[in-house]
């Protein structure tokens, strides 16, 4: 790549820049956006000595934006083995058996990414299941929403976890008749297991940690919101006390730029990230990450009316109203952006009567604090929500694997509320897409097409190309306070961008998810 800059040309730029939302060229040097526009003008703002780039009909947007992940998840998520799409109890157990019969080592096998809604029995596998597998080798197999672990016996005794052992608070162990753990374990229970599960090889970690970023990068993603523990509390548990380290030490293979969201007991004990490497250069510390409630997939969202499919739950929440606000007016007083994590109707509908309390009592004109899911939420709290300036974290990947079965558990009437992306654009709510991954897949092509056709889940709900490319691109940016630098393809702004193998405006629709990431641009460089 020449330092003296690039032209892209020869295909079509969808600079989500309002001024200027369609051009034929763009220039670049030294990492920035120097001019857009025509080929003549953008070779003009060049000079001489600049590397041609064909873009062959293809289009140029800005990088792609993921405003919500857990990275070191993903990374030790991508060693496991993926239980996706595994369609009944003994399809489930033989794919343990044969990731068992790959492993040389006899440390624990944890199976990821599996939804029971998927079975044919409709029902999660006990220790009685998974002893089935084995009984020689602890073993876990952790729910899709990453808000449920399932175990055999031996994992429940690695863990010394007994009859006698309580529920923690906000989560729950299910029992057998005499009090036995049935095998599964809800919320911060699944903590209980997830303790005792031991830590992998560090060049094992490093070479994971190397093809994940390389993943992303495949996928156009440039940059990323990225959520990390400092402590035991959090969806990892103990293990995400190593979080923090772990993402610094990732940091030199990582070329994404980052904007960490921190979960932590002691906003004290941040003081000493300010000058490491998750806040120099293009990465910045954000935002402090709170729980108000579960999920769907694990019926422990915080609902106002029980789950239709469960007349006995309506959810639960992780602190007491009194907790939760006490937490985020201690990260809002300090100068951190608040972002919480509400999936159910009561859940959001508290998170936005404790922001609105937090504005009357603290006023602060500056804080973009957000709600990470919203996944249901009724018209008179959005309108609240609006005028409050809260925005969404939203991953509409959800769409595509809870449409089969969220009918059953919420019930037809209340799915229309759920994941209602043009309501929160219809009320005046930025929005910014995420992949809450590993919980989903990174595909933001595939993600976009979920915005606008939904998959036929509550059409009405869809959105248009354009308002889908911005939740990626200038709405996540915003998300991040990095729209003056980012999200567009902007003169000035960094040269974060992609090239597609189509234009997203001008195929069907339901192809949006096959079209190819070319090449993917961070600050100029060509990854």
């Amino acid at each position: 790549m020449s330092d003296h800059g690039q032209l892209y040309y020869n295909g079509t730029v969808r600079t989500i820049d309002p001024a200027c939302p369609v051009a034929v060229a763009v220039a670049v040097r030294e990492g920035k956006i120097v001019a857009v526009g025509t080929k003549g003008s953008c070779t003009a703002a060049l000079g001489k000595g600049y590397e041609p780039i064909d873009m062959r009909g293809g289009a140029l947007l800005p990088g792609f934006i993921d405003t919500h992940m857990h990275p070191v998840l993903l990374i030790f998520f991508a060693m496991n083995c993926d239980l996706g799409g595994v369609a009944s109890m003994a399809d489930l157990q033989q794919n343990l058996r044969e990731a068992l019969l790959k492993k040389s080592d006899d440390s624990w096998l944890i199976g990821l990414n599996f939804d029971e809604q998927s079975l044919r029995e409709k029902r999660a596998p006990d220790r009685h299941d998974l002893d089935a597998v084995s009984t020689e080798r602890p073993l876990a197999v952790i729910k899709h929403d990453g808000h449920s672990v399932f175990t055999n016996t031996l994992a429940i005794e690695a863990a010394g976890i007994t009859a006698s052992t309580p529920d923690p608070e906000a989560g729950y162990i299910e029992r057998e008749e005499g009090g036995f753990p049935s095998g599964i374990f809800r919320e911060t229970a699944l903590q209980l297991v997830m303790n005792s599960m031991p830590m992998p090889e560090m060049q094992v970690l490093m070479d994971s940690a190397r093809s994940t970023f390389q993943r992303l990068i495949s996928l156009g993603i440039t940059s990323a919101g990225v959520v990390l523990q400092t402590s035991a509390e959090g969806p990892a548990g103990s293990a995400g006390a190593f979080d923090v380290a772990a993402m610094q030490l990732f940091s030199e293979l990582c070329p994404l730029s980052l904007y960490s969201l921190l979960i932590t007991p002691d906003l004290n004990s941040l003081d000493g990230l300010r000058n490491s490497s998750l806040s120099t250069g293009p990465n910045r510390l954000g935002g402090i990450k709170l729980f108000a409630d579960g999920t769907f997939g694990s019926s422990t969202a915080y609902m106002q009316e029980p789950f239709s499919d469960d007349p006995g739950k309506c959810g639960l929440l992780m602190h007491t109203p009194d907790e939760l606000y006490n937490h985020m007016a201690a990260a809002h007083n300090a100068g951190w952006q608040v972002c919480i994590h509400a999936i159910g109707d009561a859940a959001n509908r508290l998170c936005v009567e404790l922001y609105a309390k937090l504005f009357r009592e603290f006023p602060c004109s500056e804080r973009r604090h957000r709600i990470e899911h919203a996944s249901i939420m009724g018209a008179d709290v959005m309108r609240e929500m609006a005028g409050l300036g809260v925005l969404v974290s939203t991953q509409p990947m959800f769409i595509h694997s809870e449409k089969g079965w969220l009918p059953r558990r919420l019930g037809t009437e209340r799915c229309k509320t759920v994941y209602p992306l043009r309501s929160f654009l219809d009320a005046g709510i930025k929005v910014g897409g995420a992949s809450d991954a590993p919980i989903e897949s990174q595909d933001v092509l595939h993600a976009i097409q979920c915005c606008v056709t939904r998959e036929g889940f509550e059409p009405q709900e869809g959105i248009s190309i354009e308002q889908a490319l911005r939740m990626y691109t200038l709405d996540a940016a915003y998300l991040q306070f990095e729209e003056d630098i980012k999200g567009s393809i902007t003169q000035g702004k960094r040269a974060d961008l992609v090239i597609l193998s189509d234009d997203p405006f001008k195929v069907q629709q339901d192809r949006i998810k096959d079209i190819q990431v070319v090449r993917t641009v961070v600050g100029g460089k060509v990854l």
